[in-house]
């Protein structure tokens, strides 16, 4: 997304947001402290020799810093004047989008540890996930849909059941080709979750030719918004009236991606020490002929069982019954999988991606 260009709001547009009221009653409040020390202190200070007046008032000024941090963050005219997504142009110049939108965007700007770990996950997965988009020629925009959905926690679980990184519910899921079973939940496998996400993603899109009205109907069903397009007589995702659920998703999504691009204009910075280290993963589908442990296949990757895991939580048990397995074998590892896979004959593999 572009950087952008900012403009004033009208001041009779403008909603105080309830953290900037509280951010401007700190910073005053702290501004008051900050000159009575200056003016009576001097005193009271050589009262409490423990406590110096350099150390004071430095920690005072570091304090009226942040305050002044986080009131810029909430400053409306510091908005972004044009938004896109998936290419469209977003017209937040209209008073209703713009209201929408500043619900989700500073909602999530109260929450800086939340969305600190959001981008740390966002820089972690989105080579792999780019991957898979860019090999099936779909916008780059709809990472960000993965990110709405779970904020990128692959094990992430719905109140109604819905599953992994792409939150698929069972029949979706298996409807994309993710075979779900006691034994196995390709739901959580992020490679293959992915590719089916996105092939969902673009049958949506086929049937509705608009990637904001694709995107609903990810969240709210296909039939939901045949229905609502068919009784509202329009296909502008702004003019349809649909589950209040289904219009912040989207908007959601528009903010997600507004802080992950231009994260340190709104007040996160982190260094590149740390970050998580990019997930680079091979998959490799083997087929074995009898049951077999799953730690023989973490000793053939030479990982520890719990790295095994975090990049196969698809397999759900310890014991696989014979048949083909999709596994995910981080980069630098396969060679040495395929290597020691061969001292197991009952072992084949079947294909490498």
């Amino acid at each position: 997304m572009n950087s952008g260009k900012y403009k004033a709001i009208n001041a009779r547009q403008r909603v105080i947001h309830p953290l900037l009221v509280t951010s401007c009653s700190l910073l005053i409040f702290t501004l008051m402290l900050f000159f009575t020390f200056c003016s009576y202190g001097g005193a009271q200070v050589a009262q409490k020799k423990s406590i110096a007046p350099e150390k004071r008032i430095g920690d005072l000024e570091k304090e009226v810093m942040k305050l002044q941090r986080e009131v810029d963050i909430f400053n409306l005219d510091a908005l972004p004047e044009y938004l896109t997504l998936c290419d469209k142009k977003i017209p937040i110049y209209r008073e209703d989008v713009r209201e929408r939108f500043e619900r989700e965007f500073f909602q999530l700007l109260e929450n800086k540890g939340l969305l600190t770990i959001v981008v740390k996950r966002y820089l972690k997965y989105l080579n792999m996930i780019n991957e898979e988009i860019q090999k099936m020629s779909l916008p780059s925009d709809l990472v960000y849909l993965a990110v709405t959905e779970s904020y990128l926690n692959p094990r992430s679980v719905s109140k109604a059941n819905a599953a992994g990184m792409w939150q698929f519910i069972k029949e979706t899921g298996k409807r994309e080709g993710l075979y779900v079973s006691d034994n196995i939940d390709e739901r959580y496998n992020m490679k293959k979750a992915t590719r089916s996400a996105l092939t969902h993603l673009k049958k949506l899109y086929g049937e509705f030719g608009d990637w904001l009205i694709a995107m609903a109907a990810y969240n709210a069903g296909a039939g939901r918004l045949r229905e609502a397009i068919e009784n509202q007589n329009t296909r502008d995702f702004f003019e349809l009236f649909l589950p209040q659920e289904t219009e912040r998703y989207i908007f959601r999504i528009m903010a997600l991606k507004e802080i992950i691009l231009n994260r340190e204009r709104y007040g996160i910075k982190i260094d590149e020490k740390d970050l998580y280290k990019p997930v680079q993963i091979y998959e490799i589908l083997i087929e074995t002929d009898k049951e077999i442990h799953v730690s023989i296949l973490s000793k053939c990757m030479d990982v520890p069982f719990k790295t095994f895991r975090d990049n196969n939580l698809h397999l759900k048990k310890y014991r696989l019954p014979r048949g083909l397995y999709s596994i995910n074998v981080p980069y630098e590892k396969w060679e040495t999988f395929l290597k020691r896979l061969k001292e197991y004959p009952y072992i084949s593999v079947i294909r490498e991606k």
